[in-house]
């Protein structure tokens, strides 16, 4: 963030040297023309994508959440619907890979990182990914059956349960294990999954950002001096 603000502060600083404030056509104008402008309005765009990928996640939590307080407050078969709910979490958490791979290859463009390292970044999202790609061709294709075999499900969730939520799934399963009458249990399981994901992603984009932000930086001050004068047509 230091050397973004030193961006910023450059920035204010020519524009006291124009006497005022820079209009936005002169803003525009050094983030469209300028190494250190485009790289960041960059960065940000591809924060801002990060981000609404994020905010369909909620919107998936959301729904999840209130089929688990009630399989039919929603309309249509809860079954169905927490199924695609389910799906579209993990549809859109992939998008968070390829939106990145993008801004990857950008950075190669521009010459911030050379081949080998573009393809290191982007094996990053591979390895960070990969255990989530067996937990989604679990969940997804395999389905969950709270007695079947093979599909590991913690239940530690339940001691996070109040009382009343609690007993009700005990007599979900008690009653009978299938998959319309436990719907609500397998959202409970399913917004666990999603959470735990964020949490993983969210430390690891973290340090990402951090890194990128860091050679970007370290790019600009081995190779050009921030300039961000307005161009005279």
């Amino acid at each position: 963030m230091s050397g973004f603000l030193d961006f910023a502060k450059e920035v204010h600083r020519q524009s006291l040297d124009k006497g005022g404030k820079l209009a936005e056509e002169e803003l525009a104008e050094i983030f469209n023309s300028t190494f250190s402008g485009q790289v960041r309005a960059t960065f940000f765009l591809w924060i801002g994508d990060l981000n609404k990928i994020i905010d369909v996640v909620n919107i998936v939590l959301s729904d999840l959440s209130e089929l688990r307080k009630d399989k039919n407050s929603l309309k249509g078969n809860p079954v169905r619907r927490s199924e695609f709910l389910l799906q579209a979490f993990f549809g859109e958490f992939f998008r968070i890979r390829e939106i990145s791979k993008i801004f990857i290859k950008y950075l190669n463009k521009v010459e911030v990182l050379d081949n080998k390292h573009k393809e290191t970044f982007v094996e990053f999202y591979f390895t960070a990914f990969d255990w989530v790609y067996e937990v989604r061709n679990r969940m997804v294709h395999l389905g969950v059956n709270l007695k079947e075999e093979g599909i590991n499900i913690d239940y530690s969730f339940l001691n996070d349960l109040d009382n009343g939520e609690k007993q009700k799934f005990i007599s979900l399963i008690q009653e009978s294990n299938t998959r319309e009458n436990t719907v609500e249990i397998q959202c409970a399981i399913y917004i666990k999954l999603i959470i735990t994901v964020m949490n993983h992603y969210f430390s690891f984009q973290q340090t990402l950002n951090n890194v990128l932000a860091d050679l970007i930086i370290s790019f600009e001050k081995l190779n050009l001096s921030i300039t961000v004068s307005k161009n005279d047509v």
